[in-house]
């Protein structure tokens, strides 16, 4: 009887600590997601780019300046997609990987955890939880998403330092170049680049009278 009782009072003693512990993972996880995230849009992207595009986009010809502002703003949108999903991406992914690595451990632990239907509880909870973050990452294909925008990003950085190579000559026909880079993009996200046929850029005459 005693024996019962002591059982009991040792099960209810880990409900708390189980539950504190639970918490305490999961406001881990977050709070380092939230960070990652919230940090990532701070850091430099295509300064070099945009401070040679700017006399461009504020001079007077026309032409030329809705040119380097079409290529800077795709520019800018494709980064910061390719970041956000980036984030959700590896967020998940290294989630994952703490609370599978938990599972394991949470099994081998003997003073924080008593009980062995608690450390099964905890470790089953955590399994779970790593499992359905892999679902979302791999059912969301936000590595593919990311990538599809990073390669976008760095074609229209590309168009750009072209478009300034040349001085912006004919400038109108390196919008064709900027929706190409961008129909690539969507291409890439729905059908898979392994799903698409090749496209040909539309060739840009060479500057004249430079």
């Amino acid at each position: 009887m005693s024996g019962e009782l002591s059982t009991g009072e040792a099960t209810g003693r880990s409900r708390p600590v189980r539950a504190l512990l639970v918490l305490l993972v999961l406001g881990v996880v977050a709070a380092a997601a939230w960070w990652f995230l919230q940090d990532r849009d701070a850091w430099p992207r295509g300064e070099a780019l945009g401070a040679a595009l700017r006399p461009i986009v504020e001079g007077r010809n026309p032409d030329q300046a809705l040119v380097a502002r079409v290529i800077w703003e795709s520019y800018l949108e494709t980064r910061a997609n390719a970041s956000r999903w980036s984030g959700l991406y590896w967020g998940l992914t290294f989630a994952a990987a703490v609370l599978s690595a938990l599972a394991a451990v949470v099994l081998k632990l003997e003073t924080v955890i008593r009980t062995e239907g608690a450390k099964k509880d905890l470790a089953a909870l955590f399994s779970v939880a790593a499992a359905l973050l892999v679902t979302i990452s791999t059912g969301g294909d936000f590595q593919r998403k990311w990538q599809a925008n990073r390669i976008a990003a760095a074609e229209l950085e590309r168009t750009g330092y072209e478009f300034l190579e040349k001085d912006g000559a004919d400038a109108r026909s390196y919008l064709a170049a900027v929706g190409q880079s961008l129909l690539r993009r969507h291409m890439a996200i729905v059908g898979g680049s392994e799903q698409r046929q090749p496209i040909r850029e539309p060739a840009r005459p060479a500057s004249q009278g430079r």
